[in-house]
This record gives structure tokens, C-alpha cells and sequence, in this order.
């Protein structure tokens, strides 16, 4: 009788342990795919820093000038 009375037991407990475990599976939202999410939030996104380099406002600038008279170096025998 009183194996009998543990069985019952036994196979109540692993019910109500897998309804419990169905339900918290059922009641869980999974997370939408990354492309979905990217594409909800394309319209409000702000500059991206890392589309576009800007120099430094004080960063050296090259400019390439045709050489005056005055600053080419004398050469002898050349006018």
C-alpha cells in the first residue's frame, strides 16, 4: 500500500513539474532576429561616426604649388 501511495505520489509531482516547466516555456517572448531589430530602428538612427574620417582641424596640410622664382634654389650658371 504504501509503495503504491509513493508511486502516485511520485507520478504527480513529475506532472505538475512538467506543466509548470511547459508553462514557463509557453509564457517566455523570444527575441527578434538581429536584421529585424536593425530594420525597426533604421529610421531614427543619428550619424555614425564611423561611416565618415575627418581630419584634425590643426592637422598638417599639403599643398602642392609650381615652385616661384624666389623660392628656387640658385644653381650656378642657370639664369
Amino acid at each position: 500500500m504504501k509503495l503504491r501511495l509513493l508511486l502516485i505520489a511520485a507520478a504527480v509531482a513529475t506532472t505538475t513539474s512538467v506543466a509548470v516547466a511547459d508553462n514557463a516555456v509557453a509564457g517566455e517572448k523570444l527575441g527578434q532576429h538581429p536584421a529585424v531589430v536593425v530594420a525597426q530602428n533604421w529610421s531614427a538612427r543619428g550619424i555614425d561616426t564611423n561611416t565618415f574620417i575627418v581630419a584634425h582641424p590643426a592637422g598638417l596640410q599639403l599643398i602642392a604649388t609650381p615652385v616661384s622664382e624666389k623660392d628656387a634654389p640658385r644653381v650656378a650658371g642657370v639664369k
